[in-house]
């Protein structure tokens, strides 16, 4: 599902670029590469629970 997202946006960019509607094309592009960088900054909070941690001890 990660690849299908990239390669659909690629592919949007490069119809609206060979239509002619750059705009188009920079605007799905620059949003594409906000959430990119924005993503890690979003991840790196986020505490994941494994199997150990969700166990409890008696």
């Amino acid at each position: 599902m990660n690849r299908i997202i990239p390669l659909t946006i690629g592919a949007w960019v490069m119809y609206c670029s060979m239509v002619g509607s750059y705009d188009g094309a920079i605007a799905i592009l620059s949003v594409y590469l906000l959430l990119v960088f924005i993503d890690p900054f979003y991840t790196r909070n986020k505490k994941g629970t494994t199997a150990a941690n969700s166990r409890t001890q008696k």
